[in-house]
Protein backbone atom coordinates (compact mmCIF):
# COMPACT_ATOMS: atom_id res chain seq x y z
CA UNK A 1 0.00 0.00 0.00
CA UNK A 2 1.29 3.46 -0.90
CA UNK A 3 2.28 5.69 1.99
CA UNK A 4 2.35 8.95 -0.01
CA UNK A 5 0.95 10.57 -3.11
CA UNK A 6 3.68 12.69 -4.61
CA UNK A 7 4.56 14.87 -7.59
CA UNK A 8 8.25 15.63 -8.01
CA UNK A 9 10.85 16.48 -10.60
CA UNK A 10 14.56 15.78 -10.44
CA UNK A 11 16.57 18.40 -12.24
CA UNK A 12 20.06 18.35 -13.74
CA UNK A 13 21.57 21.85 -13.79
CA UNK A 14 24.24 22.85 -16.25
CA UNK A 15 27.88 22.99 -15.21
CA UNK A 16 27.65 26.78 -15.34
CA UNK A 17 24.69 26.71 -12.92
CA UNK A 18 26.40 24.31 -10.53
CA UNK A 19 29.47 26.55 -10.36
CA UNK A 20 27.85 30.00 -10.45
CA UNK A 21 24.17 29.93 -9.44
CA UNK A 22 21.67 28.67 -6.94
CA UNK A 23 20.72 25.41 -8.60
CA UNK A 24 18.00 22.82 -8.17
CA UNK A 25 18.32 19.11 -7.49
CA UNK A 26 14.67 18.24 -6.87
CA UNK A 27 11.35 19.91 -6.13
CA UNK A 28 7.85 18.65 -5.59
CA UNK A 29 4.90 18.14 -3.27
CA UNK A 30 3.70 15.22 -1.18
CA UNK A 31 0.48 14.24 0.53
CA UNK A 32 0.83 11.47 3.11
CA UNK A 33 -1.68 8.60 2.94
CA UNK A 34 -0.52 7.07 6.22
CA UNK A 35 2.01 7.92 8.94
CA UNK A 36 5.56 7.41 7.71
CA UNK A 37 9.18 8.51 8.17
CA UNK A 38 11.80 9.32 5.52
CA UNK A 39 15.48 9.25 6.57
CA UNK A 40 18.46 10.73 4.74
CA UNK A 41 22.20 10.98 5.40
CA UNK A 42 25.02 12.85 3.60
CA UNK A 43 22.95 13.98 0.62
CA UNK A 44 24.61 17.36 0.32
CA UNK A 45 22.80 20.55 -0.57
CA UNK A 46 19.93 22.05 1.40
CA UNK A 47 16.25 21.22 1.84
CA UNK A 48 13.44 23.74 2.23
CA UNK A 49 10.26 21.97 3.36
CA UNK A 50 6.96 23.84 3.81
CA UNK A 51 3.91 22.33 5.53
CA UNK A 52 0.65 23.22 3.78
CA UNK A 53 -1.59 21.23 6.13
CA UNK A 54 -1.34 18.54 8.78
CA UNK A 55 1.43 18.00 11.32
CA UNK A 56 4.73 16.17 11.55
CA UNK A 57 8.34 16.60 12.55
CA UNK A 58 11.87 16.87 11.28
CA UNK A 59 14.78 15.39 13.19
CA UNK A 60 18.27 16.78 12.60
CA UNK A 61 21.30 15.16 14.26
CA UNK A 62 19.01 13.47 16.76
CA UNK A 63 16.98 16.54 17.77
CA UNK A 64 13.28 16.54 16.88
CA UNK A 65 11.41 19.69 15.85
CA UNK A 66 7.62 19.60 15.52
CA UNK A 67 6.00 21.17 12.47
CA UNK A 68 2.44 22.18 11.65
CA UNK A 69 0.60 23.98 8.87
CA UNK A 70 2.22 27.33 8.12
CA UNK A 71 5.66 26.27 9.32
CA UNK A 72 8.81 25.29 7.46
CA UNK A 73 12.16 23.60 7.88
CA UNK A 74 15.46 24.58 6.27
CA UNK A 75 17.97 21.75 6.60
CA UNK A 76 21.63 21.20 5.77
CA UNK A 77 21.39 17.85 4.00
CA UNK A 78 24.98 16.95 4.80
CA UNK A 79 23.63 16.26 8.30
CA UNK A 80 21.68 13.17 9.31
CA UNK A 81 18.01 14.06 9.17
CA UNK A 82 14.52 12.65 8.79
CA UNK A 83 11.00 13.97 8.34
CA UNK A 84 7.81 12.25 9.37
CA UNK A 85 4.07 12.79 9.65
CA UNK A 86 1.69 11.46 12.29
CA UNK A 87 -2.02 10.65 12.29
CA UNK A 88 -2.76 14.23 11.23
CA UNK A 89 -1.37 13.46 7.78
CA UNK A 90 0.44 16.32 6.17
CA UNK A 91 0.79 17.86 2.73
CA UNK A 92 4.23 19.34 2.16
CA UNK A 93 6.07 21.15 -0.60
CA UNK A 94 9.86 21.14 -0.90
CA UNK A 95 12.95 22.06 -2.85
CA UNK A 96 16.36 20.45 -2.55
CA UNK A 97 18.98 22.84 -3.89
CA UNK A 98 22.51 24.18 -3.51
CA UNK A 99 24.71 27.09 -4.50
CA UNK A 100 28.29 28.37 -4.23
CA UNK A 101 27.51 30.73 -1.31
CA UNK A 102 24.58 28.87 0.21
CA UNK A 103 26.46 27.47 3.20
CA UNK A 104 27.21 31.02 4.37
CA UNK A 105 23.54 31.94 3.92
CA UNK A 106 22.55 28.89 5.92
CA UNK A 107 24.88 29.84 8.78
CA UNK A 108 23.27 33.29 8.80
CA UNK A 109 19.85 31.62 8.88
CA UNK A 110 20.81 29.55 11.92
CA UNK A 111 22.19 32.63 13.66
CA UNK A 112 18.84 34.32 13.15
CA UNK A 113 16.50 31.43 13.87
CA UNK A 114 18.48 29.40 16.39
CA UNK A 115 17.00 26.20 14.95
CA UNK A 116 16.20 24.66 11.53
CA UNK A 117 12.43 25.32 11.74
CA UNK A 118 10.43 28.56 11.64
CA UNK A 119 6.95 29.99 11.11
CA UNK A 120 6.24 31.47 7.67
CA UNK A 121 4.38 34.73 7.25
CA UNK A 122 2.51 33.70 4.09
CA UNK A 123 2.43 29.98 3.35
CA UNK A 124 0.60 30.56 0.04
CA UNK A 125 3.49 32.70 -1.20
CA UNK A 126 5.97 29.92 -0.47
CA UNK A 127 3.80 27.32 -2.15
CA UNK A 128 3.38 29.61 -5.15
CA UNK A 129 7.14 29.98 -5.51
CA UNK A 130 7.67 26.22 -5.18
CA UNK A 131 5.00 25.50 -7.80
CA UNK A 132 6.63 28.04 -10.10
CA UNK A 133 9.93 26.30 -9.47
CA UNK A 134 8.41 22.95 -10.46
CA UNK A 135 6.89 24.38 -13.65
CA UNK A 136 10.15 26.08 -14.61
CA UNK A 137 12.20 22.93 -14.05
CA UNK A 138 9.69 20.95 -16.13
CA UNK A 139 9.79 23.48 -18.97
CA UNK A 140 12.07 23.81 -21.96
CA UNK A 141 13.30 27.39 -21.71
CA UNK A 142 16.97 27.83 -22.59
CA UNK A 143 17.27 30.23 -19.62
CA UNK A 144 15.81 27.75 -17.12
CA UNK A 145 18.91 27.82 -14.94
CA UNK A 146 18.73 31.59 -14.62
CA UNK A 147 15.00 31.46 -13.90
CA UNK A 148 15.52 28.77 -11.25
CA UNK A 149 18.25 30.90 -9.65
CA UNK A 150 15.81 33.82 -9.46
CA UNK A 151 13.03 31.75 -7.87
CA UNK A 152 15.38 30.19 -5.34
CA UNK A 153 16.69 33.65 -4.47
CA UNK A 154 13.12 34.79 -3.83
CA UNK A 155 12.52 31.79 -1.57
CA UNK A 156 15.73 32.48 0.37
CA UNK A 157 14.70 36.09 0.83
CA UNK A 158 11.39 34.93 2.32
CA UNK A 159 13.19 32.46 4.58
CA UNK A 160 15.58 35.09 5.89
CA UNK A 161 12.72 37.51 6.55
CA UNK A 162 10.55 34.96 8.35
CA UNK A 163 13.16 33.13 10.40
CA UNK A 164 14.04 36.10 12.62
CA UNK A 165 12.45 35.16 15.92
CA UNK A 166 13.29 38.59 17.32
CA UNK A 167 11.05 40.19 14.71
CA UNK A 168 8.08 38.95 16.71
CA UNK A 169 9.52 40.09 20.03
CA UNK A 170 9.67 43.36 21.92
CA UNK A 171 13.38 43.69 21.12
CA UNK A 172 12.59 44.00 17.40
CA UNK A 173 10.60 47.15 18.08
CA UNK A 174 13.39 48.65 20.17
CA UNK A 175 15.99 47.85 17.52
CA UNK A 176 13.79 49.41 14.83
CA UNK A 177 13.64 52.59 16.91
CA UNK A 178 17.43 52.65 17.14
CA UNK A 179 17.84 51.87 13.44
CA UNK A 180 15.52 54.71 12.41
CA UNK A 181 17.37 57.09 14.72
CA UNK A 182 20.66 56.13 13.06
CA UNK A 183 19.15 56.58 9.59
CA UNK A 184 17.91 60.06 10.46
CA UNK A 185 20.72 61.29 12.73
CA UNK A 186 23.84 60.07 10.91
CA UNK A 187 25.20 63.64 10.82
CA UNK A 188 25.46 63.75 14.61
CA UNK A 189 28.35 62.52 16.74
CA UNK A 190 27.05 59.11 17.87
CA UNK A 191 28.73 56.52 20.06
CA UNK A 192 27.46 53.34 21.67
CA UNK A 193 27.45 55.19 24.99
CA UNK A 194 25.31 58.03 23.62
CA UNK A 195 22.89 55.53 22.10
CA UNK A 196 22.62 53.71 25.43
CA UNK A 197 21.86 57.00 27.20
CA UNK A 198 19.28 58.07 24.64
CA UNK A 199 17.40 54.77 24.72
CA UNK A 200 17.85 54.16 28.46
CA UNK A 201 19.64 50.87 28.00
CA UNK A 202 22.87 49.31 29.18
CA UNK A 203 25.42 49.70 26.36
CA UNK A 204 26.47 46.04 26.18
CA UNK A 205 22.87 44.87 26.12
CA UNK A 206 21.96 47.43 23.44
CA UNK A 207 24.86 46.34 21.25
CA UNK A 208 24.07 42.65 21.67
CA UNK A 209 20.35 43.13 20.98
CA UNK A 210 20.98 45.24 17.86
CA UNK A 211 23.54 42.79 16.51
CA UNK A 212 21.25 39.81 17.11
CA UNK A 213 18.39 41.38 15.16
CA UNK A 214 20.32 43.20 12.44
CA UNK A 215 23.40 40.99 12.13
CA UNK A 216 25.66 44.01 12.53
CA UNK A 217 26.68 46.30 15.40
CA UNK A 218 24.89 49.67 15.74
CA UNK A 219 28.11 51.60 15.07
CA UNK A 220 28.88 49.48 12.00
CA UNK A 221 25.30 50.05 10.80
CA UNK A 222 25.80 53.79 11.33
CA UNK A 223 28.93 53.59 9.16
CA UNK A 224 26.96 51.95 6.32
CA UNK A 225 24.35 54.72 6.52
CA UNK A 226 27.05 57.38 6.42
CA UNK A 227 28.86 55.73 3.51
CA UNK A 228 25.61 55.65 1.58
CA UNK A 229 25.11 59.37 2.19
CA UNK A 230 28.75 60.14 1.33
CA UNK A 231 28.30 58.42 -2.04
CA UNK A 232 25.33 60.66 -2.75
CA UNK A 233 27.35 63.79 -1.89
CA UNK A 234 30.29 62.61 -4.01
CA UNK A 235 28.15 61.90 -7.04
CA UNK A 236 25.58 64.66 -6.95
CA UNK A 237 27.31 67.66 -5.32
CA UNK A 238 30.60 69.51 -5.55
CA UNK A 239 31.07 69.57 -1.78
CA UNK A 240 34.64 69.15 -0.59
CA UNK A 241 35.56 66.13 1.52
CA UNK A 242 35.82 68.40 4.55
CA UNK A 243 32.28 69.64 3.95
CA UNK A 244 31.00 66.12 3.41
CA UNK A 245 32.69 64.93 6.60
CA UNK A 246 30.94 67.66 8.57
CA UNK A 247 27.57 66.76 7.04
CA UNK A 248 27.92 63.01 7.74
CA UNK A 249 29.18 62.98 11.31
CA UNK A 250 32.90 62.41 10.71
CA UNK A 251 35.42 64.34 12.80
CA UNK A 252 37.72 64.97 9.81
CA UNK A 253 38.08 64.29 6.11
CA UNK A 254 41.03 62.02 6.90
CA UNK A 255 38.87 59.82 9.11
CA UNK A 256 36.12 59.84 6.48
CA UNK A 257 38.62 58.78 3.80
CA UNK A 258 39.98 55.95 5.93
CA UNK A 259 36.54 54.53 6.75
CA UNK A 260 35.36 54.93 3.15
CA UNK A 261 38.37 53.09 1.73
CA UNK A 262 38.07 50.32 4.32
CA UNK A 263 34.45 49.71 3.34
CA UNK A 264 34.53 50.43 -0.40
CA UNK A 265 38.09 49.48 -1.38
CA UNK A 266 38.78 52.83 -3.05
CA UNK A 267 39.25 56.40 -1.82
CA UNK A 268 36.40 58.93 -1.91
CA UNK A 269 38.24 60.94 -4.56
CA UNK A 270 38.62 57.86 -6.78
CA UNK A 271 34.93 57.06 -6.29
CA UNK A 272 33.94 60.59 -7.31
CA UNK A 273 36.22 60.41 -10.36
CA UNK A 274 34.61 57.15 -11.50
CA UNK A 275 31.04 58.44 -11.18
CA UNK A 276 31.39 62.06 -12.27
Amino acid sequence: MLTVRTKRIQYTPSLFARVSLLHLAETGSLTALKPHTSRRTNLGGFLLLVVEKGTGAVTVDGTEYRLKSGEAAFIDCSRQYSHSTDENLWTIHWAHFDGPALLAVYHKFLTRSGKPVFAVADVAAYIGCLQQLYETAAGASYVRDMSINTILSTLLEKVMEDCWEDRRSESWGRVEEIRLFLENSYMERITLESLAQKFFMERTYLGHMFNRVMGISPIKYLSTVRIRKIKEFLRFTDNTLAEIAEKTGFSSEQYLSRVFKDMEGISPREYRKRWK
